[in-house]
């Protein structure tokens, strides 16, 4: 049995040896593949380093989801984790996931992880799990809700990987929660490794800091996306309903603050469901109707103001139960 590890990889030349590294701390049969995405750094050449035991394809920058596709495609294992180049394995963890696959009969197998900052230290407190009971009860439902694991934490069968066809390139952001949510929603067993078997980087330049308005229309498509399924799958109950408004909630005022055009979009997501919004789109979507959205962002964004709209509405209403926050 053969267990891929694939590291995508741009620009981490602070990063990408230690990722290496912690991959050759498995006494198990692992190819490791690095997807160099174009990188203008000494990644490539750092990663060249490490000799046979790792393989290096480089090619233009093109994005993770098609360096993590390219490894797919390139790799031969049966069980695959996809590891960044900024986290780290921990050692022995390969093993006690693949024995948990094998105990459970999963396709799925998510171990605990810990964060780490830039510089590499642990953060205190930091170790994280997913929410087990959540996930058993309803592994869809819980991922839509906001159940997620890093890629790092996740041991997928080749089986599984292959049947959702890849990391999606319209979703930029957040093509890991996704990807987790099609293993679920292609009917993946999923298992729980109970000990910490990554280390995942807290980094103050990933995209998803950098560009709030790209990770807020990502939520915004991924809701409507899943909703299709939900809807064409004939499963689309009174929980997946409240499950896609708090999506929608949440893309709306993420938009909103991003001042940008697609918040519209959100709120008529959210009419079209006939949802309740959040407190705080309920404050917005008006202002958003007779302002609009730039006006509206600009308000929404007036700490005063919304200070004040928010200690009304709650007075006004402390009995609300709407979707979101």
């Amino acid at each position: 049995m053969i267990l891929s590890i694939i590291i995508p990889c741009f620009n981490a030349e602070k990063t990408i040896a230690e990722a290496l590294r912690s991959t050759e701390a498995s006494a198990s049969t692992i190819e490791t593949i690095v997807i160099d995405d174009g990188s203008t750094d000494n990644s490539l050449d750092i990663a060249r380093t490490f000799g046979p035991n790792v393989r290096v394809l480089s090619g233009s920058n093109r994005g993770v989801s098609a360096a993590r596709n390219r490894g797919i495609h390139e790799s031969r294992g049966d069980w695959i984790i996809f590891l960044d180049a900024d986290d780290v394995l921990r050692p022995g963890t390969v093993e006690k996931r693949l024995a948990k696959a094998e105990l459970a009969g999963a396709d799925v197998v998510i171990s605990d992880w810990e964060e780490i900052d830039a510089t590499g230290e642990t953060i205190e407190g930091s170790r994280r799990s997913v929410d087990w009971t959540a996930l058993q009860q309803d592994a869809e439902l819980a991922i839509a809700n906001g159940v997620w694991a890093t890629t790092a934490a996740i041991l997928y069968r080749r089986s599984i990987v292959e049947a959702i066809g890849g990391f999606r390139a319209d979703l930029p952001v957040i093509q890991d929660a996704r990807f987790l949510f099609d293993a679920a929603f292609l009917g993946a067993r999923f298992a729980h490794a109970a000990h910490v078997g990554a280390r995942y980087r807290i980094a103050p330049g990933s995209l998803s800091r950098r560009s709030p308005e790209q990770f807020a229309t990502d939520i915004l498509l991924n809701g409507q996306q899943i909703e299709a399924l939900w809807r064409a799958s004939g499963t689309f109950d009174d929980a997946r309903q409240q499950a896609i408004a708090g999506v929608y909630n949440c893309a709306a005022a993420g938009l909103l603050y991003a001042n940008s055009p697609l918040c519209t979009d959100a709120f008529a997501s959210l009419h079209r469901l006939g949802a309740v919004l959040s407190r705080h789109n309920r404050i917005a979507a008006p202002l958003v109707r007779t302002l609009g959205v730039s006006l509206a962002s600009t308000a929404m964004t007036t700490t005063r103001s919304v200070g004040s709209w928010l200690r009304f509405l709650g007075q006004a209403d402390r009995t609300s139960t709407g979707a979101g926050k």
